[in-house]
């Protein structure tokens, strides 16, 4: 991805694997010969006089043409290598630059696009994206991707700028300041914004990552279990994210109930938020908890029929919070305390009796009466991610 001119010669490779029957068949004619000469020394001027072809000063030398027609590379009306507004190519097309729209039936092989880029198998740009490169398989732009990159396979962008890159396998970026999300896995070595796959992979994160394995040098991946023993109760709670923003999914009964009978099983889900203390550090999240054990056939049968509605009508969630104080004790083991609340609201679910404390509290904020009740915890917490 630094080397834009290898993006171009890695591009010609495809080419000629993709496009080389249709050359090789007609090899002995001397205007197709001739062709490729000439695309061949446009593309390697770059790289032998010292100069980039993607920058301003160079681009402008190329000559415009506002409508670039082709059959093949070498094939085209006009003939030559062009900056355009519009290319139109039935199996693909090489040029400069494209400010408009460039569509292609195979491929699109270019420096710089600004608008639209579509191909039914790839597009690679050596230079930078300014709008949309789209394709059936996959993308590659050598610089930045100021836009939406998305394929049907993958992309591969030097960086995505206030962006969404998307891909139905895998997508790989350097910097990410948007959205990046494919069908497995990302890979990027930052990002500020979301990652959503199933694994997400990155250097350092500011933001959120969604998925069922999600990698990061400064994130948060935890598995956690705490008592509460007022109650007579414990959770198991898993966090993943970063520490300005992570989700955080959780599971509890009362302790002898584990293992046993799963009727007053509760579950919650929520966002939270990490302020680091040096070594030691304060998570605060906020969830929406219910008590599903005794509907928990009954939601089983809803997703089994696909019944939507039936779904939603059972739950009806109370909101809860905690505030923890995290002390590692090794790299991968902390230790891990504080409080919980539960909230009941007079529109909402209810607290189920048995996790109601002596700590009460009954007032009103902006107009809305409440009920909530305090429960402290303790436990351990171990990184998932060595």
């Amino acid at each position: 991805m630094k080397g834009k001119r290898a993006i171009f010669l890695s591009a010609v490779l495809v080419c000629s694997i993709g496009a080389g029957s249709l050359f090789a068949q007609e090899s002995d004619d001397p205007v197709l010969q001739k062709a490729r000469d000439k695309y061949q020394e446009q593309l390697d001027k770059g790289s032998t006089d010292g100069s980039q072809t993607n920058r301003p000063e160079a681009a402008s030398e190329v000559p415009y043409e506002p409508v670039l027609l082709s059959f093949v590379p070498g094939v085209s009306i006009p003939f030559g290598y062009y900056r355009t507004s519009a290319s139109l190519a039935a199996i693909g097309a090489i040029f400069e630059a494209s400010y408009g729209f460039a569509g292609a039936g195979i491929f699109n092989i270019y420096n710089d696009g600004y608008g639209f880029q579509g191909a039914g198998v790839f597009n690679i740009a050596g230079g930078e994206i300014n709008g949309f490169q789209g394709a059936g398989v996959f993308n590659i732009a050598g610089g930045p991707v100021r836009g939406a990159q998305l394929a049907g396979v993958f992309n591969i962008a030097e960086r995505v700028q206030g962006g969404v890159q998307g891909a139905g396998v895998f997508n790989i970026a350097s910097r990410v300041n948007g959205v990046q999300y494919a069908g497995v896995f990302n890979i990027a070595d930052s990002i500020n914004g979301v990652q959503i796959g199933l694994v997400n992979i990155t250097g350092e994160l500011q933001g959120l990552q969604l998925g069922l394995i999600n990698i990061s040098n400064n994130g948060v991946d935890s598995l956690s279990y705490v008592y509460m023993p007022a109650v007579d109760t414990s959770f198991v709670y898993w966090q993943a994210g970063s520490p300005f923003l992570y989700m955080v999914v959780g599971a509890g009964a009362p302790r002898k109930d584990w293992f046993i009978r799963n009727d007053r099983l509760m579950i919650s889900a929520g966002l939270g938020t990490r302020v680091r203390l040096g070594g030691p550090y304060i998570d605060v999240d906020v969830s929406a908890e219910q008590a599903i054990g005794s509907d928990i056939e009954a939601l089983y049968q809803a997703v089994q029929d696909e019944d939507k509605e039936r779904f939603l009508a059972y739950l009806n969630p109370y909101p809860s919070a905690r505030l923890s104080l995290g002390l590692p004790l090794g790299r991968n083991l902390h230790l891990t305390g504080g409080v919980k609340v539960l909230v009941q609201l007079e529109q909402g679910g209810t607290v189920p009796e048995e996790q109601k404390t002596q700590d009460t509290l009954s007032a009103a904020w902006f107009g809305i009466p409440f009920t909530a009740w305090s429960q402290w915890f303790l436990g351990g917490k171990v990184r998932l991610h060595f």
